[in-house]
C-alpha cells in the first residue's frame, strides 16, 4: 500500500506555526509522508486563525486552494476559526473534517480514527519537535489561552483559559533544539507574560532554562505592558543570552480609548515603562501593535495616538484595522469608523513607523554588532541575512556555510529596512 502524503498550512502567529510542527511529526509517526502545501496529497492540513477578518479569509483561502488542487483528497481544517465557526467550515468544499485547538495535540489519532477508520497506533505526543523547523530559530510553547477580556478580541473563546506547560518539558524541548543546532529559541504563547506552573514565573521558566541549557539566544514573543515587572527588566538588563528585544502592544494612545478596549494600563503608565525600558537595556529594540479603527475613535483619540508614537522611544509599530469579530463587546459598540477613515489612519502609522525603525537603524551605524546567519538568502540581493539579538536584519557577502552561525563585525551601511556588515572583518565560530 502506498504512503500517504500530508501537507499542512498555517494561517496567523506563531503559536499556530509550532503547533503545525508538532501536527506534521505527530502524522509522520502515524505513517504520512509531509509534503508542501504546493504538492498533491491525499490529506491537506489548514491550521486556521479568526483574529481578523483578514485572518478568516486568508484561511478560506487555503481551504479552497487544497479543493482545487487535488479534487480527491481530504480536508482537515484545525484550528482557531474551528472553534468559532465549525459549522460553516464544515459546509465548504472539500472539507472532511472540522477540528478545535485542544485535538492538535491528537491529530494523529484523529485523522486515523475519523477519516481513515483506522485503530490508532500512537498516543499524545510527549516527544520533542527538534529539527522540524526550517529556519535557523526554533519556536518554543511555554503558555495557552488568556483569561483577559480585550472588548475586541476572540482569542480567549478559541483559545479557552491560560495555562502552561511544565517546565521540566519546556527545558528538556530546548536541550533537544540546542543539541541539534539551533542557537536561538523564541519563547511562544498566547499570553507568555502570564507563564504560571509548580510555583515558576516568567522569570523563574528564564533563569531556569538559562541555567539547565545550552542554548546561546532566548528570545520573548509579545508580552503585554502589565507583565513586564521589575525582576523581568532586571534580568533582560543583565543576561546576555536573552535578546535585547520586546513587543509590548500598545493598541492606542487615548486613555478613553485604551479604556473601551478594556486593555488594563494607561497611555502614562505605558510612556513610563518603555522609557525605563530604553534607560535600563542598552540597545534594545521596542516594537509595539497598534489598532485603527476601533469604534467610537475620533479624530482627536488617533492624533493622540500618533503623538504618543512620534514622541516614545518605540523601534517600531505593527498596525492593525479594527476588525468586528461576532461575540466580542467591541462589535455591539456603536460609533463604528468607515473603512476609508480606517485605510487613511492606517497609513500615516505605517508611515510614521517606518520612520521610526529607519531612525532606529541609524543609530547602530559603526556598532559592533552579532549576527546569527540565517537559512533564506534575500532574494533582491543574493546575500545572506543575519538577525541581530535585537532584532535587525542585516546583510552581509558569505558562502553558505555561514548559515546557523553566529558573525560579528561592524555595521557600514544602511540600505532600506537591512544593515550591512563587511565580509572581511568577520569573525564566527
Amino acid at each position: 500500500m502506498n504512503q500517504k502524503k500530508v501537507a499542512l498550512f498555517t494561517v496567523g502567529c506563531k503559536l499556530n506555526q509550532y503547533e503545525t510542527e508538532w501536527m506534521g511529526e505527530s502524522l509522520e509517526k502515524a505513517g504520512f509522508k509531509r509534503v508542501g502545501f504546493s504538492e498533491q496529497a491525499d490529506l491537506y492540513i489548514v491550521n486556521t486563525c479568526t483574529v481578523t477578518a483578514q485572518s478568516d479569509y486568508s484561511s478560506r483561502q487555503a481551504i479552497y486552494r487544497a479543493s482545487r488542487r487535488s479534487p480527491g483528497s481530504k480536508i482537515a481544517v484545525v484550528g482557531c476559526y474551528s472553534e468559532i465557526e465549525p459549522d460553516f467550515l464544515n459546509k465548504l468544499p472539500g472539507v472532511s473534517l472540522v477540528l478545535g485547538n485542544e485535538e492538535k495535540r491528537r491529530i494523529g489519532e484523529v485523522i486515523q480514527e475519523r477519516l481513515y477508520k483506522k485503530t490508532p497506533v500512537i498516543g499524545e505526543q510527549k516527544s520533542r519537535i527538534a529539527g522540524r523547523f526550517k529556519h535557523t530559530r526554533a519556536l518554543v510553547k511555554i503558555q495557552d489561552g488568556c483569561n483577559e477580556s480585550c472588548s475586541y478580541c476572540i482569542v480567549p473563546k478559541a483559545r479557552g483559559s491560560e495555562r502552561s506547560r511544565d517546565a521540566k518539558e519546556i527545558v528538556e524541548e530546548i536541550k533537544g533544539l540546542s543539541d541539534e543546532g539551533f542557537k536561538e529559541v523564541v519563547l511562544t504563547g498566547v499570553h507568555i507574560g502570564k507563564y504560571s506552573k509548580n510555583g515558576l514565573d516568567l522569570t523563574g521558566l528564564l533563569k531556569k532554562i538559562l541555567t539547565e541549557t545550552q542554548v546561546e539566544r532566548i528570545r520573548l514573543s509579545s508580552i503585554e505592558p502589565k507583565e513586564l515587572g521589575e525582576e523581568l527588566i532586571k534580568l533582560l538588563a543583565t543576561e546576555k543570552r536573552i535578546c535585547r528585544h520586546l513587543h509590548l502592544p500598545l493598541q492606542a494612545g487615548s486613555n478613553e480609548i485604551l479604556k473601551k478596549m478594556k486593555r488594563n494600563y494607561t497611555v502614562e503608565e505605558y510612556a513610563d515603562l518603555i522609557q525605563d525600558v530604553i534607560e535600563r537595556i542598552d540597545g534594545v529594540t521596542i516594537g509595539a501593535d497598534v489598532m485603527v479603527g476601533f469604534p467610537g475613535e475620533k479624530e482627536q483619540d488617533f492624533e493622540k495616538t500618533c503623538e504618543l508614537v512620534l514622541s516614545s522611544p518605540l523601534s517600531y509599530l505593527h498596525v492593525f484595522s479594527y476588525s468586528d469579530r461576532k461575540g466580542t463587546l467591541a462589535s455591539d459598540m456603536k460609533d463604528k469608523i468607515t473603512p476609508q477613515t480606517i485605510h487613511q489612519r492606517s497609513e500615516i502609522l505605517h508611515r510614521i513607523g517606518k520612520e521610526k525603525w529607519e531612525k532606529h537603524l541609524e543609530t547602530f551605524a559603526g556598532k559592533e554588532m552579532e549576527i546569527l546567519v540565517e537559512s533564506d538568502r534575500d532574494k533582491n540581493s543574493g546575500r545572506l541575512i543575519g538577525l541581530t539579538d535585537n532584532y535587525i536584519r542585516i546583510l552581509v557577502n558569505g558562502e553558505d556555510k555561514l548559515k546557523n552561525k553566529l558573525l560579528s563585525s561592524k555595521v557600514i551601511d544602511r540600505e532600506d529596512k537591512f544593515l550591512t556588515l563587511e565580509i572581511q572583518t568577520l569573525s564566527h565560530e
